[in-house]
């Protein structure tokens, strides 16, 4: 078999606004995002979703002729290239969908084909930013309802206002609920940081995700001796499993955050070998991000618990592709579809009324 093309739908869809904390750019009420497809002289395709950024001519260049079982040849084709290319915010997409292409040949799911740890996996709840503590504690009593047994804040980066919230959050769902706080990087102060490690403490959150500036491997590496809470990181640095690495060897990580369609994370077979490495340390490698190919990753893995689950579930899933992701049952687990490949699903008919551009 032989790649032979590749095909970039590029889609928009109307939903409402939402934001991540203050100082971030909102988005605006049209989504936007792309279905990559891997060609090949067989007629079996491999799907991604995709979110642009390198040159399609570059991906060709790489892949083209290849044989697309060759995903570690052509992972490193990739990573040998980024220095001169922006080919690191293809890789993800490009595995990922070489990955369901085999799911597809072998008639076997994803997962399994990654190692097959789990079936299913609890999902946390993973809010936005909203606009009030009330609207806070609303949502946090639809996603109890709904069976969720863990919740992640993303709330305003204002530190005391934050704490209050995190509190509140605590005495609205009770001691057996998991609780996870994402700062997005805001508190750059190192004492304000520390601080507020304390509160998230003395409130028994699981994880402190992304506290300090995410570069700043010197500061988290001392954040992470001053407190106890387990130190979330590495999510929006680039590297893929070497950055993993280095974190760990500067004692800045607990919990290394990597996800298959991340810049320069690498796709499912980063997402594998960032993995093993932080399985050789101990440590728990937490997969970011609510596509399906994320709930893939979650359940081949030995050493993560969770899968993040943006909420509302389908409020940020294109109404005309479907997969397994938003499926959350009454217990708050995810599980994929017992289906070939990553197991999406494409309404043509929909996909060809939003499609803005298509690339091949």
């Amino acid at each position: 078999m032989k790649i032979i093309g590749i095909r970039i739908h590029h889609i928009e869809w109307e939903r409402g606004p939402y934001h991540w904390r203050d100082e971030i750019m909102p988005s605006g009420t049209t989504a936007h995002t792309a279905l990559l497809r891997i060609l090949t002289d067989e007629g079996i395709e491999g799907w991604s979703s995709y979110s642009a950024g390198a040159n399609i001519e570059e991906i060709k260049h790489q892949i083209i002729g290849e044989d697309p079982f060759n995903r570690e040849r052509i992972w490193h084709k990739f990573w040998r290239n980024l220095r001169s290319s922006r080919l690191g915010l293809a890789i993800g997409p490009v595995d990922c969908a070489l990955w369901d292409l085999a799911g597809k040949a072998h008639g076997q799911p994803v997962y399994k084909l990654l190692g097959g740890m789990r079936d299913r996996i609890p999902a946390y709840a993973s809010t936005v930013t909203l606009d009030s503590l009330e609207a806070y504690m609303e949502l946090a009593e639809v996603c109890l309802d709904k069976g969720y047994q863990a919740i992640k804040l993303h709330a305003w980066g204002r530190l005391e206002e934050d704490a209050e919230l995190c509190r509140a959050l605590r005495e609205k769902v009770g001691p057996d609920i998991e609780l996870m706080y994402d700062a997005s990087s805001m508190f750059n102060l190192f004492e304000d940081a520390v601080w507020f490690g304390r509160r998230l403490e003395e409130q028994a959150y699981y994880w402190y995700e992304e506290p300090i500036d995410h570069f700043n491997i010197t500061a988290l590496a001392r954040l992470r001796q001053a407190l106890d809470i387990p130190l979330a990181v590495a999510e929006a640095t680039y590297g893929g499993p070497w950055d993993a690495l280095t974190h760990i060897q500067a004692g800045a990580a607990d919990i290394i955050l990597t996800g298959p369609l991340d810049a320069y994370k690498g796709g499912l077979t980063g997402v594998l070998k960032t993995a093993h490495i932080c399985e050789g340390f101990g440590m728990m490698a937490a997969v970011h991000g609510s596509a399906i190919s994320h709930l893939h990753a979650a359940c081949a893995l030995y050493n993560t618990k969770y899968f993040e689950r943006l909420v509302p579930e389908t409020y940020y899933a294109p109404p005309g592709i479907r997969d397994a992701s938003t499926d959350i049952d009454n217990e708050g687990y995810a599980a994929p579809w017992d289906a070939p490949g990553l197991g999406i699903e494409v309404d043509w008919d929909w996909v060809e009324a939003h499609t803005t551009g298509i690339e091949s």
